[in-house]
Parts: C-alpha cells; structure tokens; sequence
C-alpha cells in the first residue's frame, strides 16, 4: 500500500495547456466511464450524506484509503471541494476538479457507483484525468462512518477532561509532571496543565516556521520532538509550564522522524527518510545526543514501501513495525561491540504494520501490532522466540475506522482506532484480544469532520494512571478507564 494520499499521489503530473472545461473533463465525465455489467438499481437505496471512507486501488499501483464528505460542511471529495454531484436512483456520480501543476492544466477525480450493497455502501470505479485524458484509473469501496450497532457513547471509560486547540491538529501528546505537551505538526507544540484532569489549561505555544513535529518522548526533564524533515528538536523541561527548546541533533540530515523510544542512554529512533533507517543515539547527556549507529533491518527495501514506523525496545531487543515489510526483532547485544551493529533475529512476515506495543506475559514476550490501512486488524504474537513468531489471535477493525496507535499497560491494551475512538482490550490471556471498554470520541458533525480518512482518534499515551489521547478535531482528550 502506498501510505500518500491520491491527491498527493497525482500533485506532481504535469499537463500540457488546458482547453475548454468540458474537454478538460472528458474522460472523467460519467458518459465516458463504462458501467456496464454494473448493477446500478441498487443504487436507488444510497442515502448521500455524512461522512464516508473509502478504500482506493488504481492501476498505477496506487492503493490507499481516503474519504468523501457529503455533510455537515462543504462537500469534499478526497480531501478537495467536490465540483460535481449527481445522484439519483441509478446514479452514483462525484467529481473535483483542481488546478495542474503547470499553467492552465487541471486535474479532475471522478468517482461512479457500480452498485451498492445498502444505503451506506457503494462500489464503483474511480478514474483520474489530466485535461482529459485519463492518467488512472481503478475501483473504490466506500462506507459511510457511524456508530458501531448498538453501542452507546462509552462502556468502562470515563471522559475526564478535553483541551481544545487554539489552533491547529493534534498529532501527537506526551504527559509528564502534571503537564501534557500536544504537537500539532506545523502548528508547533502546545503545553496543558493536567494537574486537574477534568480542567486542561493552555500555558504556552511553543512554534518553529521551519519544522513540522511528527513525534514525542519525554525522558526525565528533556523533551524530544520528532519532526517531518528537521530530526530531533531537544527541550529542556526544568521550567515545565514554559519549555526551553533550543538544541536539536540530527537537523543538518533532512531526518524524519516517526517514533521514538529509549532504553537506558540510548534512544531508537524510527526515520523512514531519507535513508529509511533505526537513528541510535547516545543519550547519555540529555541535550547533546551523539550518534551511536544508523542500522537499517536487513532485507528490508524502501523501494517497496518497507520502512520503519513504529518500535518498542525490550530485554536488549529491538521490535520494528516495517510496514509491509512486518514486524522485525533485531539483537541489540553488538551495541557493546565495536562493530556496533544490531544483528537481525526474526521477522513475522504478516500484514501491513505502522502500530505496535510490546510487552510481558508471564515468560512470554508478547507484540500486538496493526496498521492504519483499510481492513486492518490486530494480530496478538508471542515473539518469545524471535526466530519462530507464532500469531496466536486476530481482531479484525472495521475497514471505514483503522488503527492510529496502540499501548500495553500491564495486561490492557489500549488502542486509537480513529473514527471509533478509545478501544481498550484485556489481554491477560495471550490470543485474541477481549473487549474491555470504548469511548467513541467522534461524532459526524464535529466540525472540521470528513477532510481525511485519518481523522478521529489518532493515538494513545499512558500515564499516572489515565489515559491521554489526541484528536483530530477535539484536540487532547483524558480519559479514565475502570475495568
């Protein structure tokens, strides 16, 4: 899967002048698009609005989620101002329309129903043009988002606390002291004082124009925020309420950075560009790291989408969720030899993965991981022996919410699951994981709903005995779990 938006996917085609608008349209115009072997009578029962999700594989090897919004707000379709609109009872029919990148171009997406399987979901063909002509072209599954039948708003989880942020979406929280540091990507960060989590207060911002935060790890008194292209910003924590944030390492590398985690003085750090690598820093002197080794897992390849996005590290052992490369578990023990490079010890070749959390069940080590793709599930392993992984349960997601992050607390995972909010699972027994609450924290008419397929819930963060999560919308949420 290729995790860049269609839009992003398509941005860079360039086109010769464009004509008139109707020649600009024509091979994405519904006349154009073959429907027929289609079933379109069981159009006649789509309800068009809300918010919908949809799944995408295009002929170019594009494949990947994105989303349409009918209401509340102006009608978008992935992502842009939805320009055309024709639904009737045998008739699905969306289009945008956008501006190439050269002069006078333009670009349309064109989405028709073929049929449908009820009022909340269509499948259809999807086609791109560049002035008309056809760049791609494919399928698409879409699914409007509600509620999960039957639930309520929570089950054994406890809205505490909500800070909104003045601007900006939350894309990542680390809690420490009695104040939660909320990143924003290029919006910078924004410190809450949590002491009372029922009453989150804003105390500062903190921005740089020039990077974009991607991630955090607080360790001690030092903040670490990861960023898009900028490495690793360091701040220093003495004065918690307002940050001191005027070092860095890694900046001069054009280093993105997806996660983060320590282990004693070391600090993993997951950067899929530019080399698409493990970044190991001594951390020894908080704000000066020094550069340990950059390890990238043997066998994987950039080239087909194998990077690293998440990691955890546990008994001297390093777990990667690579993508579609899976999940790997690497030796750390030769970071005390001179050659300094960690040594592949397994991999568990499953579904995509961007999520995962790791932890102890008796005498067995225990990875549960997922991805953020359409249809993902969570996939419980017992990695005790890194070179024999056994999958030992599964929990399918619903394919229109997927799974922003995940964190084992003892024997409770607690999980992001977008547009259906807080999950938490019991796993005290190793297998697939139980049910054992939910908040859903997303509601259709939120404002600012329906831009993305990533948007709701995004991650989780455990600390002092509640739970910390960051939306897309509704900003820092604190939440109580009673089992």
């Amino acid at each position: 899967m290729n995790r860049l938006s269609l839009v992003a996917a398509t941005a860079l085609l360039a086109f010769g002048c464009g004509k008139d608008s109707s020649d600009n349209k024509a091979e994405c115009q519904l006349e154009a698009i073959d429907l027929t072997g289609c079933d379109r009578s069981t159009l006649s029962v789509v309800q068009a609005e809300g918010v919908w999700n949809a799944n995408i594989n295009l002929n170019d090897g594009y494949s990947g989620p994105s989303s349409i919004r009918f209401s509340p707000g102006d009608p978008l379709l992935v992502g842009l101002a939805m320009t055309t609109k024709q639904v009737t009872p045998d008739t699905f029919f969306l289009a945008s329309d956008v501006a190439g990148s050269t002069e006078g171009s333009t670009v349309r997406y064109a989405f028709a129903g073929c049929k449908a399987s009820g009022p909340n979901e269509v499948l259809g063909v999807v086609r791109v043009c560049g002035n008309g002509s056809t760049v791609s072209q494919g399928t698409f599954t879409a699914r409007r988002v509600v509620r999960r039948e039957g639930e309520a708003e929570s089950d054994r989880v406890e809205l505490l606390g909500q800070g909104v942020l003045p601007k900006g979406a939350a894309n990542g929280v680390a809690v420490a002291n009695g104040y939660a540091y909320v990143i924003a990507g290029n919006e910078g960060m924004f410190v809450y004082d949590v002491k009372d989590p029922a009453h989150p207060t804003l105390v500062s911002a903190h921005r740089l124009p020039s990077e974009t935060y991607t991630s955090t790890l607080i360790s001690g008194t030092t903040l670490y925020l990861g960023t898009y292209s900028k490495g690793i910003r360091i701040c220093d924590l003495t004065k918690p309420e307002v940050p001191t944030c005027d070092k860095s390492v890694l900046s001069d590398l054009s280093v993105r950075v997806d996660g983060m985690a320590k282990d004693g003085n070391l600090l993993y750090v997951a950067s899929p560009v530019p080399k698409s690598d493990i970044i190991i820093l001594d951390v020894t002197q908080p704000s000066a790291p020094t550069l340990v080794v950059r390890y990238s897992v043997e066998g994987s390849s950039p080239d087909l989408s194998e990077y690293p996005y998440a990691l955890a590290v546990q008994d001297n052992r390093l777990y990667v969720s690579n993508w579609s490369y899976g999940v790997t578990v690497t030796d750390l023990s030769p970071l005390a030899t001179t050659t300094k490079l960690p040594k592949l010890l397994g991999r568990f070749p499953g579904p995509s993965t961007s999520a995962l959390a790791v932890g102890k069940l008796g005498d067995s080590t225990v990875v549960y991981q997922g991805s953020d793709a359409w249809g993902s599930s969570i996939v419980a392993m017992d990695a005790t022996n890194p070179t024999s992984i056994v999958q030992r349960g599964e929990l399918p997601l619903r394919p229109e919410a997927t799974l922003g992050g995940m964190v084992l607390s003892g024997t409770t995972l607690y999980v992001a699951n977008y547009q259906d909010g807080l999950r938490v699972y019991d796993v005290s027994t190793l297998g697939t994981p139980k049910a054992a609450g939910y908040f859903n924290s997303w509601n259709e008419t939120d404002a600012g709903r329906g831009k993305s397929y990533f948007d709701g819930l995004q991650g989780v963060h455990v600390a002092d005995g509640l739970v910390y999560g960051w939306d897309t919308t509704r900003g820092l949420l604190i939440f109580r779990h009673t089992p």
